[in-house]
């Protein structure tokens, strides 16, 4: 699919087409000093040009191609050939390996390996193993009994297209020896570009580009507000504010309640449990001990409880040793 022989282009006569990642304008200018300094020594990849087009149109390297641009270079190139889904693959491998990318430019590319890969599934569909059917069967049956559910729909599709990667197309390796991506990071990146960058394009980009949107964990914690009109508000809210703003903090401000941890005691409960907490690291010898003293803090109004429960369990413990 790709040739060997490195041309050197103008970077007038290459196209930009589409592309799947973001353009970074002082990382295209660094690239350029850095070419003009010490010679491009990665090639950027370009197809040739149809009807209608520039003689070449850009495959992958748009900082590499603006960069020469800016310096005023020629561009070294290697052609490509391939139908759309091919030119994609190779744009989206060749940027996967790169490791500055944050979490939301990294679902971009995952998401467009995933189409790949999905895509050459579905091509093949005749020549399938009946597991690999029913395995898609499956997804498109659980597809079709989401009625309104964004987020349930998002969690589906992302471990569908995790599970089709890893399974039929060997991702879990390829990722582990290649960019170190657990199937949980895959399924992550996958649920970003679901609950972010689709339902909200006008925001992923300056989100990308805000401190809170460097780091996977807040941007999942984001992607996983519930309601996408509140998520809309939460992240408008932190593109709004100065950097130092906490996702708990922008929820508060425009109106949304924390949710109380499941399972959490509180109240009543949440004495006891510090209580019995301490009581474990008790030994015998210290329950022994202390013994009055527990009795003592029991209230006067609860003693017949305490005595019965106490009776209950001696009498459990002389049946057990019967």
């Amino acid at each position: 699919m790709a040739g060997d022989t490195i041309l050197e282009l103008e970077p007038n006569t290459i196209g930009q087409g589409n592309r799947i990642g973001l353009f970074w304008a002082d990382k295209a200018k660094a690239m350029g000093a850095l070419m003009k300094r010490d010679g491009q020594n990665d090639p950027i990849k370009v197809r040739k040009g149809r009807k209608g087009e520039e003689p070449w149109v850009l495959v992958a390297g748009l900082h590499r191609l603006v960069g020469a641009m800016l310096e005023g270079l020629k561009v070294k190139a290697i052609v490509v050939e391939g139908d759309a889904l091919q030119l994609r693959l190779v744009e989206a491998s060749e940027n996967m390996h790169r490791r500055d990318f944050g979490p939301i430019e990294k679902a971009l590319f995952v998401r467009a390996l995933a189409d790949v890969y999905e895509e050459q599934f579905r091509k093949g569909y005749g020549d399938a193993s009946d597991q690999e059917i029913g395995q898609r069967k499956r997804w498109e049956a659980e597809r079709g009994l989401v009625q309104n559910g964004a987020e349930k729909l998002a969690e589906i599709e992302a471990d569908n297209s995790a599970a089709t990667i890893a399974a039929l197309y060997g991702w879990q390796d390829q990722a582990a020896s290649a960019l170190g991506m657990s199937p949980r990071s895959l399924r992550d990146y996958l649920f970003i570009h679901r609950a972010i960058i689709v339902p909200l394009p006008d925001h992923y980009e300056d989100l990308a580009r805000h401190p809170i949107g460097e780091k996977r964990k807040t941007v999942m914690e984001l992607a996983e507000i519930g309601d996408v009109e509140n998520r809309r508000a939460v992240i408008d809210c932190l593109l709004e504010y100065p950097a130092g703003l906490t996702i708990a903090a922008a929820k508060e401000i425009v109106g949304i309640k924390a949710a109380a941890a499941k399972g959490k005691a509180t109240g009543q409960s949440k004495f006891m449990d510090n209580a019995g907490s301490n009581l474990d690291r008790l030994s015998e010898s210290g329950w022994r001990q202390f013994a009055p003293r527990l009795a003592a803090a029991i209230k006067p109004s609860a003693l017949r409880e305490v005595r019965d429960a106490i009776d209950a369990r001696l009498a459990e413990i002389e049946g057990d040793n019967a």
